[in-house]
């Protein structure tokens, strides 16, 4: 493996060399070009250069002249001519040194992507001797050499025009001439940001990453790793090459860095003696561990926090090159997210998302199984992101994810709080609600700016230990962005919402998702947006269309009623949305809905109750059993439905039950499946099959059922 790895470096590097090397070639003769094309203007004498500027300037007249029908005598051709002959020459002088400048500085930028900062060849893009910066760094000391250069050039060459026949050196064209270099210094700054170039910048530094391949090709050594780390070396070399960082035994490979992570199921260092025999060259460990004295082992107090600053520094620290907005909150993260995504591409960043339903890059959508991933592969994907021309990534941060130093390490240029009530407490989640609200509130110790909902019973509480100024949001008075003057909108396959915003914005906002709670969450987008310039008729542009896939996502049906799949699977987000849809006054208002198996019993109860109230009809049927019975689930949510007078039925599968509720659909009813959202997979005795509810929807529309 060591051997096809270092044989893939080799031809990476030769690759890059040999490209760089025509790139150095090209723009050096662009150059050399340039500068024999102003000496040889230079060195007409008076007679011959005022013959040139004064043709050219003759033609210009008699161009204007055909162009606007005049009517201009010899000797009015001549005085025109003459007139614009010394303005001509100036432009030509600025010009010339414009196009100079901006060769020059490309020359340069090819200078510095060859030799780099010692005048050394860089290994490679991913080289650890020179980690990864923000795109841009670098830039001034290039300028600051290349500048002097030119201007150096232009006083020569006017100089040099002192010893031609009726030529004269000036100070005056030395300052057009440097006015032309700067130019043209301003027009390289402006083309190598745009997102073309940067991308074929990378190209040319590494190939594979534009190919999607993020994994470093080089090996680090463990001290670079470990920086900003406490840690104790109980044996080995903390100079060791690690060829990969691994947490997963069945990814070991010969020089990796095996971390052990203590979990849920699985203790990592009972796999210490399989990684040491299978070539690690590190081991990361919280306890001691019995390996041969080849191996390194590092010593720390966590290695799950561990793990997110090596990861970080493994992948050449990415979210330094991004601007990282992360949202957290009980309800609403997914949505908010999408909407900040929206809002910024809409202002010009192309931006990532990490969150519940998906990885984004660009184009490529990636499925995860954790609302937020572990610390190495969002570390991962942020190097993906910077890679595909991302300049922006907004993800979802769950309690789960500060609980478990997922996103130990990362500085976020923004934090956005959405709300917080009771959910995910229990033996493999928080002990807690304090628990809960404690990880919930540490996005504002890791963020530079916050904005949080005013209107949360908990906001006190969430805000108390933040270390960032923290704007706020919502209805109440004296948030930093208000909404006020709410009206809903429905038609038969739409529901959304208008509202007036004041303070950070003033305006009419007008929303395509439905109800109070999401006039929150685009309060919180909104917030984020402002920073990054967004104004307000892009935000209306974007919100008046905006769609969430499983996030109260209306699906046409061609019938006078309406139908929603939304991801609302516990009590508290289920009354949310009844609530919310009973404010459109619907004919009936029927929900549909299962709970999860292997989780508690209480959210079955719960959302029995609050659906047996606030909805028409409930039909109760089967989520994702996991190893429970369907009926015994179905059961327990009979049990929190009979305490109310609400209208039920039970069906056990899930695709009946939405046949059935089609079917008996009425004009002006609304209907919700409830639970499953942007899900695509029914999980029974450990297997998940493939259901999506977009799919039996139109299966029913189309017969099938």
């Amino acid at each position: 493996m060591r051997q096809v790895s270092a044989v893939r470096q080799k031809n990476n590097l030769w690759g890059r060399h040999r490209r760089l090397g025509v790139c150095l070639l090209l723009t050096g003769f662009l150059v050399l070009l340039m500068m024999i094309l102003i000496f040889s203007f230079s060195a007409q004498d008076a007679t011959r250069s005022s013959g040139l500027s004064g043709g050219i300037c003759g033609q210009i007249v008699r161009a204007v002249q055909k162009l606007f029908g005049l009517d201009l005598s010899r000797a009015e051709i001549e005085q025109w001519s003459q007139w614009l002959e010394a303005p001509v020459r100036k432009l030509a002088h600025f010009t010339e040194y414009a196009v100079f400048s901006f060769v020059t500085c490309i020359h340069g930028l090819m200078l510095r992507l060859a030799f780099g900062r010692q005048g050394m060849p860089c290994q490679s893009a991913d080289s650890s001797e020179a980690p990864h910066r923000k795109f841009g760094a670098g830039f001034a000391t290039l300028l600051f050499k290349t500048i002097p250069f030119c201007i150096l050039y232009a006083v020569t060459d006017e100089i040099h025009q002192y010893f031609v026949p009726g030529r004269s050196c000036r100070l005056f064209d030395v300052g057009v001439d440097s006015l032309g270099i700067l130019f043209g210094a301003a027009l390289f700054l402006l083309t190598v940001q745009t997102q073309k170039v940067k991308i074929w910048i990378k190209w040319i530094k590494a190939p594979e990453a534009i190919a999607g391949v993020s994994e470093r090709m080089n090996t680090m050594k463990c001290i670079q790793l470990l920086e900003g780390l406490s840690y104790k070396c109980l044996q080995g070399d903390v100079n060791a090459e690690v060829s990969a960082v691994v947490n997963d035994s069945r990814k070991l490979a010969e020089g990796c860095m095996f971390i052990c992570i203590k979990g849920a199921s699985f203790d990592g260092h009972t796999f210490a003696e399989e990684a040491a025999k299978k070539g690690a060259a590190v081991l990361l460990v919280e306890d001691p561990v019995d390996v041969p004295e080849t191996v390194t082992v590092i010593q720390v107090e966590s290695t799950r926090y561990a793990m997110a600053l090596v990861s970080a520094a493994w992948f050449g620290h990415p979210a330094k090159e991004l601007t990282t907005i992360a949202v957290t909150g009980t309800k609403g993260k997914t949505t908010t997210t999408y909407m900040i995504q929206a809002l910024l591409e809409k202002a010009g960043h192309k931006t990532g998302v990490i969150g519940t339903i998906e990885v984004v890059i660009g184009d490529k959508h990636i499925a995860v199984n954790n609302t937020t991933p572990e610390s190495y592969d969002i570390h991962r994907y942020f190097r993906e992101m910077v890679d595909a021309g991302c300049d922006a990534v907004v993800m979802e941060a769950s309690s789960q994810g500060f609980k478990l130093d997922r996103t130990a390490g990362i500085e976020f240029d923004y934090g956005l709080f959405t709300n917080l009530s009771p959910d995910h407490i229990g033996p493999n989640e928080h002990k807690d609600f304090a628990e809960y609200l404690s990880c919930k509130a540490m996005l504002f110790t890791q963020c530079k700016k916050g904005f949080a909902n005013l209107d949360d019973e908990h906001f006190e509480e969430i805000t108390a230990k933040a270390v960032c100024p923290v704007q706020t949001f919502g209805l109440a008075e004296g948030a930093n962005l208000r909404a006020q003057n709410i009206t809903l909108t429905r038609d038969t396959d739409f529901l959304g919402v208008d509202f007036d915003v004041s303070g950070l914005l003033n305006g009419r906002v007008s929303c395509g998702v439905p109800g109070t709670f999401n006039v929150h969450n685009a309060l919180g987008a909104i917030c984020v947006a402002l920073e990054m310039g967004a104004d307000l008729s892009m935000i209306n542009e974007v919100l008046k269309t905006f769609t969430v896939k499983g996030r109260v996502q209306i699906i046409p049906t061609g019938y006078d009623y309406t139908l929603i799949v939304d991801y609302a699977h516990n009590a508290v987000a289920l009354e949310s949305i009844l609530k919310t849809l009973r404010e459109y006054h619907p004919a009936r208002l029927i929900s549909l809905f299962g709970c999860g198996g292997n989780r508690s019993k209480l959210r079955r109860f719960e959302m029995g109750e609050v659906s047996g109230r606030l909805a028409d009809l409930t039909i109760i049927t089967s989520d994702n059993p996991r190893f429970e019975e369907p009926q015994a689930i179905i059961d327990d949510i009979l049990t929190g439905i009979k305490k109310t007078d609400g209208e039920y039925i039970s069906i056990i599968d899930r695709r009946e039950a939405i046949s059935y509720v089609m079917h008996h659909a009425q004009p002006g009813d609304i209907v919700i499946l409830a639970g499953k959202g942007h899900e695509t997979y029914q999980e029974i005795k450990g297997q998940k099959y493939h259901m999506s509810e977009e799919e039996i929807v139109q299966d029913v529309l189309d017969g099938k059922y």
